[in-house]
């Protein structure tokens, strides 16, 4: 049995603290409101279970052997006072944010090596310790160096746990998926369906294919011929969900448009590529939110 803390028990932290659990790990929830039950409304991967939460890092007794990160990446932040109080040299520490900068927790986690996670997990936070899952539970970490004592961590858990040795495949492709689906979403105020509409679906295409311009510079497995393919598979899916930066919108909440759209366009100075189409994407979503 591992002891391990969850930051940020939103509807992904949610999921994945309340199955770890459910495997017979100690867990603590970290947590801005308190709650006492894990209660995961789903299909698939039900769950209602007692749940052991801190609302002050200054309650934390001790430091643990896995931390989740899983605020998301512009409240990273913020949270520097769970992770100090969380983390030695000892601890693993797994970045289950969005975007290709995980190492934006480093400063924060007194040594700890840092681990980046691919999330997918559809789900949607309705009160504290309460979620509505709609599809999937899986994360996909690097292979090496941690991969196998993950594996280990979650062997017992519904949550899915995939090492690769090909990670920067799957984080491009991840992230190449946000650029256009957050980005477009959270502008239009509106769910997925937005795509099929015959003046969004070019600049879908176009966000995807510079996305993989740089993912292939950086060794990843994607080739931006296949984008129009790529976009033209997910519409065909027939899915109309809406994204965490589209709830976000609505709610008036601040968005992660940075960590995503921002981290390609860091990646694209450094390596000289134009992407032109994001760029407009990330200007928008900044002037539309300046402060965030």
């Amino acid at each position: 049995m591992a002891r391990i803390a969850v930051v940020g028990p939103g509807s992904v932290g949610v999921f994945f603290a309340g199955h770890l659990a459910a495997a017979g790990h100690d867990v603590i929830a970290c947590a801005r409101r308190p709650f006492d039950r894990y209660v995961i409304e789903s299909a698939e991967f039900p769950l209602d279970i007692e749940a052991t939460v801190v609302t002050d890092p200054k309650d934390i007794e001790s430091t643990v052997d896995w931390v989740l990160v899983c605020v998301k990446a512009h409240q990273t932040e913020g949270a520097a006072g769970w992770l100090a109080a969380l983390c030695d040299q000892n601890t693993r520490v797994l970045v289950v944010q969005n975007g290709i900068e995980h190492h934006r927790v480093d400063p924060f986690v007194n040594g700890a090596p840092s681990i980046p996670a691919v999330v997918y997990c559809g789900a949607e936070l309705v009160a504290p310790g309460r979620i509505e899952h709609l599809t999937s539970g899986r994360l996909i970490v690097p292979a090496e160096p941690f991969g196998q004592e993950l594996v280990e961590l979650f062997a017992e858990s519904q949550a899915e746990l995939r090492p690769s040795g090909n990670f920067a495949t799957h984080q491009w492709r991840k992230l190449s998926m946000n650029i256009m689906a957050n980005g477009l979403t959270a502008l239009t105020r509106r769910k997925m369906g937005v795509v099929t509409e015959p003046g969004v679906k070019p600049i879908a295409i176009a966000l995807v294919r510079e996305c993989w311009q740089l993912a292939q510079a950086e060794g990843a497995d994607l080739d931006p011929g296949n984008a129009e393919e790529a976009v033209e598979t997910l519409m065909a899916s027939g899915g109309d969900g809406g994204t965490s930066m589209f709830y976000d919108t609505l709610a008036g909440r601040p968005t992660e448009h940075d960590a995503i759209h921002g981290a390609a366009l860091r990646c694209a100075d450094r390596l000289g590529i134009d992407t032109p189409t994001i760029r407009i994407i990330h200007g928008l979503l900044d002037a539309r939110a300046p402060t965030n």
